[in-house]
């Protein structure tokens, strides 16, 4: 079950939207506000599932929905974003914050139900998925979205994730093939999670400081790589300029 998060300054619409989110079979909370501020509130308390954005907000907002969009993934980089709106221009703008659809205004009961359903269902099984690894201490089932970054190291192999670390005699190249593709390559010794991205900073050697949300690893990039894979990383990572 999920918890859905929306976002709509008009409150008829943000009414008839939550209607039609209660009545999905998937969704057990629903949080709905009318402004950016309460959105990001509501995303850090709640981390809900899924979040709905109307990208239009009203006058006094300081903030539209993509904006929205890039603070909820600082606070709850798990949220799944997807804007609802009547804008078509905003279309190439929305892509910026990397939602997983959009939605165009009336919105359309079944486009939104079988939306939810999608995406729901798409992070359930996610959660379970599982990459057996032998370590030094023997084999281990982790879920690949809960590492940050694989190190090398001399002639040690460290897999950081959220809980603990784990060594393994797996070289870089054998790991990478087996792990999702939001983990690649982007230095001779190390492999990032490019959405658990927090900052990168560059350093002397032409390449870039990586650190990540809910991890204290750090790793490196280098610079052609930053290059290739920066369009991908997380909306909420605090890029260099």
């Amino acid at each position: 079950m999920a918890t859905v998060l929306i976002l709509e300054d008009e409150e008829y619409i943000l009414e008839f939207i939550k209607l039609l989110v209660k009545k999905h079979p998937l969704v057990d909370k629903v949080i709905a506000v009318n402004n950016s501020q309460s959105a990001v509130t509501a995303a850090k308390d709640y981390w809900p599932q899924v979040a709905l954005l109307d990208i239009e907000l009203g006058p006094d907002d300081s903030f539209n929905g993509i904006q929205t969009a890039k603070m909820i993934a600082q606070v709850s980089p798990d949220t799944v974003c997807a804007f609802l709106t009547g804008y078509g221009r905003y279309a190439l703008d929305a892509y910026s914050a990397h939602p997983y659809d959009y939605v165009l205004k009336p919105i359309q009961k079944e486009k939104l139900a079988d939306l939810l359903t999608e995406i729901i269902s798409k992070k359930k099984r996610r959660s379970e998925y599982k990459v057996a690894l032998k370590t030094k201490k023997g084999m281990v089932f982790l879920n690949p979205y809960s590492i940050a970054c694989i190190e090398k190291k001399g002639g040690k192999t460290s897999i950081h994730t959220d809980q603990k670390s784990y060594e393994t005699n797996c070289n870089l190249n054998e790991l990478e093939s087996r792990l999702p593709e939001e983990l690649v390559r982007v230095h001779n010794s190390y492999i990032i999670n490019l959405a658990r991205v927090l900052t990168l900073k560059p350093t002397s050697s032409r390449s870039y400081e990586v650190t990540f949300d809910n991890c204290a690893a750090i790793a490196y990039m280098n610079r052609k790589k930053y290059e290739e894979y920066k369009h991908r990383l997380a909306p909420g990572a605090n890029l260099p300029r």
